[in-house]
C-alpha cells in the first residue's frame, strides 16, 4: 500500500526494534488512502458527560512534505460520514503547549468541551503542529505553515468533506522569550517561550535533534534555563499523549503526570521536564495507539472476535505488537541533559526504561515515583501499569 511505511523499511532507524507484525496492522488499520492522503480507523475517545467523539488519524503526504491531522468525527463515526459534504467542518487552532499546560477550567477546555458535545454530527480537524500518525513519520513545529493550508485544502478535497466553516482559535501562542543559554554544539534550540502554570510562570524551549528517531522536543522549566541546576535536578521525561493531554481522555493518566511533575517543580523552584511529542503510542504513534484505545473498550476495528474482553492498557499493547509493545527510547534525553551541562538527576518516573535508559547514557539518576493515582477516571490504567513488572516500577 503507497504511502505506510511496513515495518521491513524502518527496522533500522536508530536500532529501535519493531514488532514484525506492525506494518500489516498499519494497512489493516487505513479505512481511506487516495492521492496522497492516508486515512486510519482510529477509535472512540472515552469523554465522560455522554459525549461521543471519535479520533481518526489522518497523513498528507505530497512526496515533498507531509502533515498530520487529527479528525474528530463528534456524535458519528468516519465509516457513517465519510464521503459527505453536508455535515459541518470546523477547523481547530490549537497551540499545543499552552493547551497542555492550561487547567481543566481554562475557557479554551471549555470551549472544546462545547465543541465535542451537543446532539448533531460535525467533524472537528486539528492540524498538528508536532507528533505523527505512524514511525517514523514525525512531524515537527518549523514546518512551513502554507504547506498545512494546501494540505487541509487537497484533504477536504479528497474526502469530499466541506471545507472548514469555522475557524476556532482555543488558544494564543505565547510571545518568545530572550535566549541566554550554555552554548553546546550538541543540541539547537529552536525557540524560547513563556507561558502560564498555575498563575506561574513556565518557560519553554524547542529543541530539534539530528540523528534521532523523535526528531523534536519541548522542555518546560519554572526556572529560565540557564538558572536551572546542574546536579541533583528534578527531571521527568513526559512522552506525548493527545488524546490524555490535548482532549484530556479519562482512559489515560498523561496530563495528570505531566500537571503533577510541573506543580512539584514550582514548589521546589527548579526541575526540568523534557516532553517528547511524537512518543505517542509507546512511540508506535497515534494510529495504532488508537487501536489499542479501542482494544481497552473492548471494540478494536481489526480484531474481529464477537467475545472480545476489553483490555487494560499492557494486555491491550502486547496484544498487538507481542513483547516490543513499546519502542520509545531515551537517548535523545540524555544528549540534552548532557549538551546542557546536567550530570546527576531525581528522575520522576514509574518506568524502568527511562530509568535504565539515561543511566546507559551516563546521567546519574535516582528515582522518584510519579504518585499519580488516576484521578480524572484513568484508575484502571494506572493499576495496570503498577501492576507490569517488565518495565513499571510496583511502589
Amino acid at each position: 500500500m503507497p504511502g505506510i511505511v511496513g515495518a521491513e523499511e524502518v527496522a533500522s532507524v536508530n536500532d529501535i526494534k519493531l514488532s514484525g507484525q506492525y506494518g500489516d496492522i498499519l494497512e489493516k488499520l487505513v479505512l481511506y488512502q487516495d492521492e496522497g492522503v492516508t486515512h486510519f480507523y482510529g477509535a472512540e475517545l472515552d469523554l465522560g458527560d455522554m459525549r461521543r467523539a471519535w479520533l481518526s488519524p489522518v497523513e498528507v503526504d505530497d512526496g515533498a512534505n507531509s502533515s498530520y491531522f487529527q479528525l474528530l468525527y463528534v456524535n458519528t463515526t468516519p465509516n457513517k460520514v465519510l464521503g459527505r459534504s453536508d455535515i459541518p467542518v470546523y477547523l481547530l487552532n490549537i497551540d499545543e503547549i499552552s493547551f497542555k499546560l492550561a487547567a481543566d477550567t481554562h475557557p479554551s477546555h471549555e470551549l472544546l468541551n462545547q465543541l465535542l458535545g451537543g446532539d448533531r454530527p460535525k467533524i472537528l480537524v486539528r492540524s498538528c503542529q508536532n507528533g505523527m500518525a505512524y514511525f517514523p513519520r514525525s512531524v515537527t513545529p518549523d514546518a512551513d505553515p502554507s504547506i498545512m493550508v494546501q494540505h487541509l485544502e487537497k484533504l477536504t478535497n479528497v474526502l469530499g468533506m466541506n471545507g472548514a466553516e469555522v475557524a476556532v482559535s482555543l488558544t494564543k501562542v505565547s510571545a518568545d522569550s530572550p535566549m541566554s543559554i550554555p552554548h553546546s554544539d550538541e543540541i539547537s534550540i529552536t525557540h524560547a517561550r513563556q507561558y502560564e502554570f498555575e498563575k506561574k510562570p513556565v518557560f519553554t524551549y524547542g529543541i530539534n535533534l539530528e540523528n534521532d528517531p523523535w526528531k523534536y522536543y519541548d522542555i518546560f522549566t519554572p526556572v529560565p534555563i540557564e538558572n536551572v541546576d546542574r546536579n541533583n535536578v528534578l527531571v521527568r521525561l513526559d512522552s506525548g499523549c493527545d488524546i490524555g493531554q490535548i482532549y484530556n481522555d479519562r482512559g489515560c493518566d498523561c496530563r495528570e503526570q505531566l500537571h503533577t511533575a510541573l506543580v512539584d517543580m514550582q514548589d521546589l523552584g527548579h526541575g526540568m521536564v523534557i516532553h517528547i511529542p511524537s512518543q505517542d503510542g509507546r512511540g508506535y504513534g497515534a494510529a495504532t495507539k488508537m487501536e489499542t484505545e479501542g482494544l481497552k473498550r473492548g471494540d478494536p476495528m481489526i480484531t474481529n472476535s464477537g467475545n472480545l474482553v476489553a483490555m487494560d492498557t499492557i494486555a491491550a499493547a502486547r496484544h498487538l505488537f507481542g513483547d516490543h509493545y513499546d519502542i520509545r527510547s531515551y537517548d535523545g534525553a540524555g544528549r540534552i541533559l548532557a549538551g546542557l551541562g546536567i550530570q546527576s538527576i531525581i528522575l520522576q518516573t514509574d518506568n524502568r526504561l527511562k530509568t535504565e535508559g539515561l543511566s546507559k547514557g551516563g546521567i546519574k539518576v535516582i528515582r522518584k515515583p510519579t504518585n499519580t493515582i488516576g484521578a480524572n477516571g484513568s484508575h484502571r490504567h494506572v493499576s495496570a501499569k503498577h501492576r507490569e513488572s517488565g518495565i513499571y516500577y510496583q511502589d
